[in-house]
């Protein structure tokens, strides 16, 4: 349940096609149809890290897909139709991006490459009981960003929306807690304040604006993080009205690591993050290599540990590119 994250993961730890178990990973996501919003953003994610030029077209499938199950609000969710998953890549074209008229006697320009377009084609559920998550519109917002790197271009809508749902939902404080059906957490936490940072980031960046640290959004998550957060832990998680008995710890370093990343700081409020979190890290990795949150549930899937090991090494890695692409 974990091969997207797996592949992303290996991808940015420098794992090429020369390696088996990365190859049959690959040749694993190339038949992966989208029916999830946490696969589906992750196996965009994935591709385009691998080969975005060869995947565009794949890649484009789970941009159509997450465009096209986006709610109401602007978040997303668990999809309800289980056939709504299984669209195929319809509505896409090729939309070139327009270039000038060369001057007479000049030097044709190398031709851009085509961009694909894709537009809504299913319309925005407004039935009952289905309102999506905190969690789920992250991953979708990572997602949709590894499109747009990858050359597919989604209506401007999705991420205007996406945004407005992140504005209703950010806390007083200036953080973010879990919001699950419409119903939001009583206690902002560090995980999710981060994640809400690079979330809100992302979406300004693709309407248009050159600096989204100066958004009130951005700068109110950064001063939250700047006071309560901590490498060591996920401040603020045991006191949620939502969360279950988890630490997740990783998970949280893993969002700290994409917000500083996003918005291409080496310090939040005069306190430095890799360093820190990367000494923690290095601190608790099992013996044989893995890294597991401390967890209070009597059992946990099994992929929870694969996928707290592949966070923490996402965080290692450096994993998220900034907004300036550098």
């Amino acid at each position: 349940d974990a091969g997207e994250l797996v592949i992303l993961t290996l991808s940015h730890g420098g794992v090429t096609l020369t390696d088996p178990v990365y190859a049959a990973g690959i040749k694993a996501l190339e038949t992966i149809e989208p029916r999830f919003t946490y696969r589906t953003a992750l196996l965009a994610m994935a591709l385009s890290e691998a080969n975005p030029r060869l995947y565009r077209r794949k890649i484009a499938h789970c941009a159509q897909w997450l465009v096209d199950t986006q709610l109401k609000e602007g978040e997303w969710g668990y999809p309800g139709p289980e056939r709504g998953a299984d669209r195929p890549a319809e509505g896409l074209r090729i939309a070139p991006p327009a270039e000038p008229e060369p001057a007479v006697g000049a030097k044709p320009a190398a031709k851009a490459a085509d961009r694909l377009v894709i537009t809504r084609q299913t319309p925005v559920y407004d039935g009952p009981g289905q309102k999506g998550d905190f969690s789920n519109t992250q991953f979708a917002i990572l997602g949709l960003r590894a499109c747009r790197d990858a050359g597919v271009d989604v209506p401007a809508d999705t991420w205007k929306n996406a945004l407005a749902y992140l504005r209703k939902y950010q806390r007083p404080d200036g953080g973010f807690g879990y919001v699950m059906t419409g119903v939001q957490d009583e206690a902002s936490y560090a995980s999710l304040t981060c994640a809400g940072a690079c979330s809100a980031a992302i979406c300004l960046a693709a309407t248009g604006v050159k600096d989204p640290k100066s958004d009130a959004l951005v700068r109110k998550a950064l001063a939250w993080i700047a006071k309560h957060d901590d490498v060591g832990t996920n401040v603020g998680i045991d006191t949620s009205s939502i969360v279950g008995p988890s630490e997740w710890q990783c998970y949280h370093l893993y969002s700290l690591e994409r917000a500083a990343r996003v918005l291409g700081v080496a310090d939040i409020g005069g306190k430095p993050w890799y360093g820190p979190g990367a000494t923690w890290l290095l601190s608790k990795q099992a013996t044989d290599g893995h890294w597991e949150d401390t967890r209070k549930m009597e059992t946990a899937p099994r992929y929870y540990n694969v996928a707290d090991t592949c966070f923490a090494l996402l965080f290692l890695t450096r994993a998220t590119r900034p907004l300036t692409g550098k």
